[in-house]
């Protein structure tokens, strides 16, 4: 690997890179403590009885207080600037068409701040040709586009998961429209059996995403965008995304005889 000069020097003394782990440690503790956190906490505090409802109404306080965020995203930047190995205190989820930042997380909802490519976006479609999946995230999930690029979405739609859904066959994805969206502009979606896709954007698309864990599907489903036919699967929750890992294991290992223990779990 080629070290650029900063990066060489940074290597090379544990003093610099404890400095930038303090600042980091600092910035966690700032953040965090701030009270459009902590008060969301104390709103959804693991323990406490929480319904679908009571989770989107902390979502939209939260969205609500935008000057706040905005605050807190100018001091991340400042943070940023001033030191290049600087780490935040939030998951990452990358690829080439997005990041995902994930801000706030607890068993009752989940806030993150998405950036989508508009370069990225049109290079997959020259890429997949129209070909894909279109997926269903499972929960209720609310949007706020700080920055809306401009874009046309395409809105999906297909029967909600329960409890004994089995993937078929036949269609069962529709396009049912297409939606416009502007700049501040908030979208409420049941992930359940609602989803979106990215047509078009002039510019890069920044927005706030909560997605609510309470009243959440079993599933998040995928549908192949061509045929409409049921793609795949996976689990909603912790527990029972680990459970499916295991089962494929035990599958593919042709282990017959763990079926029982399954059951059981």
């Amino acid at each position: 690997m080629l070290k650029s000069a900063p990066l060489a020097e940074w290597l090379d003394s544990p003093a610099l890179q404890e400095a930038s782990q303090q600042r980091s440690f600092a910035f966690s503790k700032r953040w965090l403590s701030t009270p459009l956190f902590a008060e969301i906490r104390e709103a959804l505090a693991n323990g406490k009885a929480v319904s679908e409802e009571d989770a989107l109404s902390a979502a939209r306080g939260f969205m609500a207080r935008r000057d706040e965020l905005m605050a807190l995203l100018d001091d991340l930047v400042a943070e940023a600037a001033a030191d290049p190995f600087f780490r935040p205190p939030f998951d990452l989820q990358a690829n080439e068409i997005s990041k995902r930042y994930l801000l706030f997380r607890n068993q009752h909802l989940l806030l993150f701040l998405n950036a989508i490519s508009a370069g990225g976006i049109a290079a997959k479609k020259v890429k997949q040709g129209g070909q894909g999946t279109v997926g269903f995230t499972g929960m209720l999930t609310l949007h706020q586009f700080l920055k809306s690029g401009d874009a046309t979405f395409s809105i999906w739609e297909a029967p909600a998961p329960d409890d004994s859904f089995v993937g078929h066959d036949q269609r069962e994805l529709v396009r049912v429209g297409e939606r416009k969206i502007e700049d501040g502009e908030t979208w409420l979606m049941d992930g359940r059996r609602q989803t979106f896709v990215l047509e078009h954007a002039t510019s890069d698309i920044v927005f706030l995403q909560a997605q609510v864990k309470a009243g959440a599907a079993p599933l998040a489903v995928e549908y192949d965008v061509e045929t409409g036919v049921f793609a795949g699967a996976s689990a909603t929750d912790g527990a029972s995304s680990r459970l499916q890992m295991m089962v494929t294991l035990l599958r593919l290992l042709d282990r017959d005889d763990a079926w029982p223990v399954v059951e059981s779990l």
